[in-house]
């Protein structure tokens, strides 16, 4: 599970990366890629196609194209003469994509409001407003390319639009596509760099903080004198040692070193040595009870012996080995 760890994680970075992207490109960018598409069309139509679509989409907010335009010397910053309400409007449209409107526009529309005494105008631009001719419009309104286009979007051919929609998919697929490698490269971007921070499976284990449950002391056994020869005497005795597998082997030589005199508990720290916790300090004395163990399974007979002092005694560790290779 902990080597499946890395694996998953860039999986899941790859499919989070790669959804999100793919809801903005189908949901916010496609839509931006048509509207940017219909902005252009429009542009590219003659300025009479063009002022036809914005008078029929403020048809839809009561206005009334009236045929008589007004004067050149009396409203020239106005294209057309509009009705509402009874009243007289100046329209001025701005076919340009690239066009930005600013305060000078605004302020020229509304100087030939005054004069020719219309109840307002309109200023549509297939391009931007600036928000300095946003703060005071002087009784403008005002329409910028994204808000005329929501207004004239509806009024396009079937053909155009669909025309449109087509072109804004092929981007959006192109643009998806690339999303997903960017997806891949960062799931194995976060999958690699999760691996390397991942603490090594085989982590030295530290002789002072044993995670296991301290055995109990061993019990009260007779004088070293005696046992050591016994102890000696049943070396040759165990003929089976050998035939163990050497993981078995050394459960052996840890229950059995754990029963001599003076040994509180013993593991293996490594391979190779076996970490004794003395439960007193008089430990010399039964080394070559301990060695008698351990030199019953040939597989570790030069195994090396860490003698760890009991705790607070202030003794230092020492190191003996049985056998040399």
């Amino acid at each position: 599970m902990q080597a499946a760890f890395p694996l998953l994680t860039g999986l899941l970075t790859t499919a989070i990366v790669g959804i999100g992207l793919t809801y903005y490109l189908q949901r916010v960018r496609r839509p931006r890629l048509e509207m940017h598409g219909g902005i252009a069309a429009l542009a590219a139509m003659r300025w009479r196609e063009f002022s036809h679509f914005v008078i029929e989409a403020l048809q839809a907010q009561g206005f009334e194209v009236s045929r008589t335009t007004p004067m050149a010397e009396r409203g020239k910053q106005a294209d057309l003469l509009l009705h509402r309400e009874g009243r007289d409007w100046l329209l001025s449209c701005k076919q340009g994509a690239n066009y930005r409107i600013g305060r000078k526009q605004v302020d020229e529309l509304a100087d030939a409001v005054r004069f020719d005494n219309a109840a307002g105008g309109v200023l549509a631009t297939l391009g931007r407003i600036d928000p300095e001719a946003r703060r005071n419009p002087r009784g403008i309104e005002l329409i910028d390319g994204a808000t005329l286009w929501s207004l004239i979007d509806p009024l396009i051919p079937p053909s155009l639009h669909q025309d449109l929609s087509r072109k804004a998919q092929l981007q959006a697929r192109r643009e998806q596509r690339l999303g997903w490698a960017l997806a891949v490269a960062m799931g194995l971007a976060v999958g690699v760099l999760v691996a390397m921070l991942q603490p090594s499976p085989t982590a030295a284990v530290d002789p002072t903080t044993d995670p296991r449950p301290a055995a109990a002391p061993a019990p009260s056994r007779a004088p070293v004198a005696e046992e050591a020869p016994a102890q000696s005497q049943a070396a040759p005795a165990a003929a089976a040692g050998p035939a163990l597998d050497e993981e078995a082997q050394r459960r052996a030589v840890a229950e059995g070193v754990s029963t001599v005199p003076g040994v509180d508990r013993a593991v293996w720290t490594t391979p190779s040595t076996l970490l004794i916790y003395q439960s007193g300090l008089d430990i010399d004395s039964h080394v070559s009870a301990i060695c008698a163990v351990v030199e019953r399974y040939p597989d570790l007979r030069a195994s090396r012996l860490q003698l760890q002092p009991p705790p607070g005694s202030g003794g230092s560790v020492r190191f003996r080995q049985c056998r040399a290779f």
